[in-house]
């Protein structure tokens, strides 16, 4: 797929009469306006890119653009092989016909031979999970069984590129989850995808390249994990880091009386402090101090909101780090986690709550220790910082897991900044236990008789 720049542009009217006005004689009634304009880039097959950007940015209509539903004013595009598209609900579905009359439907326009048709429909119907409703009128279908048909159609249309927009939000935690596992062994096969999505830990972990689009224009491009910080911390993207400089150490750990006893040694917090220093060091802090502000973000994910804040602290980076300071997005039970929050201010703060907590993908809340509760790290901040909670070890067993990440004004009523479970990482072990967590324990027995 090849997109050069593309753009379209819609004709807006005050209303019908000025509408019939212009049609009648040679002055103009309306104003343009371009919901997608200079847009340029290319997928390879095997790939994924992700589109992310705030709602009205021109996201959905690019897809349109890319789906043939709309034709483009400006630019050109090139998309080689069968497509795929899951743009809006129900969206090519006849209502009176069944599920099964849509399959056949939705496959021949697809492109799919009559062979290829009933070879495929026992799979389509088992992957959507729709039980006996598979030859009950769409029409009676929820949202979300609509959404099941719509995707097992889909992925099992052997296309070679997929356009998905948003509608994935839609579907329980199941098929969610069997939807990525899909997509990902489609883009295994060879397809390339066009994801929308305002689930940005889905675009960071589906997705190698990323494109933010801001008011229909292209406001950054590159690696999906370097736009999608950008976009959060609603800064500009750099595409090649600065050497590392260290220009302001470590702030010391300030302990109040009746605080929880430290987990490491003075050693052993040294040398801690000291790969951190070299992991997440800023390059010209001074600078990034420097820069005006821009507005506090803000970032839902359907009814979820998933960045917010009142904007005296903005987020820069968020890393996830193994004892020896490489960051990485898979654990083993029992090692050691590290969560480092770089930030700047935008105005000095008192007393601030410094949190981060983990929540397992299903929304269980694991454990969310913060420095109020912990009565450390009280002061006056105003400047460049990185903030960093240790777990020595991770007790927690298999599964997928998002981390929070926050920063409360010191009555812990009003967030500077928050990152709603949007940092993600999975737990790997090495024997089969059952449950969240590993707690440590032994097994005995006694004998009473034995005859």
């Amino acid at each position: 797929m090849r997109v050069e720049g593309l753009g379209k542009c819609f004709d807006i009217y005050p209303n019908d009469r000025s509408r019939f006005f212009e049609f009648l004689g040679d002055r103009t009634h309306h104003h343009e306006h371009w919901a997608v304009r200079n847009v340029s880039f290319s997928v390879r097959p095997g790939e994924a890119f992700g589109i992310v950007g705030p709602n009205g940015a021109g996201k959905s209509t690019l897809l349109r653009l890319l789906a043939g539903i709309s034709e483009p004013s400006e630019g050109a595009l090139e998309i080689d092989g069968r497509l795929a598209t899951l743009l809006d609900l129900g969206v090519g579905f006849h209502a009176p016909f069944s599920g099964r009359d849509n399959i056949e439907l939705s496959c021949a326009l697809a492109g799919m031979t009559p062979a290829e048709i009933r070879d495929r429909i026992p799979e389509i119907i088992r992957f959507a999970e729709l039980g006996d409703f598979i030859d009950h009128p769409v029409r009676t279908y929820s949202t979300g069984m609509q959404l099941r048909l719509g995707f097992s159609v889909a992925v099992h249309s052997d296309a070679k590129v997929l356009l998905i927009d948003e509608v994935l939000a839609v579907g329980d935690q199941h098929f969610q989850r069997k939807c990525v596992r899909r997509i990902e062994q489609a883009i295994a096969d060879g397809a390339a995808l066009m994801l929308v999505s305002h689930d940005l830990h889905a675009v960071r972990a589906l997705c190698s390249e990323a494109l933010w689009l801001e008011r229909g224009e292209p406001r950054a491009m590159g690696s999906a994990r370097e736009v999608v910080d950008a976009y959060i911390a609603d800064a500009r993207v750099v595409s090649s880091r600065a050497p590392v400089v260290q220009t302001v150490g470590p702030k010391p750990v300030r302990r109040a009386e009746g605080a929880l006893p430290p987990v490491a040694t003075p050693a052993e917090r040294a040398e801690v402090i000291a790969r951190l220093q070299e992991v997440c060091a800023v390059a010209a802090p001074e600078r990034i101090f420097a820069a005006e502000a821009s507005i506090a973000p803000r970032v839902e994910d359907g009814e979820t909101l998933r960045v917010s804040g009142t904007g005296e602290v903005r987020i820069l980076s968020v890393q996830l780090l193994d004892e020896a300071g490489r960051e990485r997005d898979q654990f083993r039970t029992g090692e050691g986690l590290v969560i480092a929050v770089t930030l700047r201010t935008t105005e000095p703060i008192e007393d601030p709550i410094f949190g981060a907590a983990i929540h397992r993908d299903d929304g269980v809340y694991v454990f969310g220790p913060n420095t109020g509760f912990d009565r450390v790290l009280h002061g006056r901040y105003h400047g460049v910082y990185t903030f960093y909670l240790r777990y020595p070890t991770l007790p927690l067993l298999f599964g997928a897991y998002r981390v929070s990440v926050a920063v409360f004004d010191k009555g812990h009523v009003r967030p500077y900044v928050w990152h709603n479970q949007l940092h993600g990482f999975s737990i790997v072990q090495d024997v089969e236990d059952h449950g969240l967590v590993h707690i440590p324990h032994e097994w005995g027995v006694l004998t009473w008789h034995e005859p």
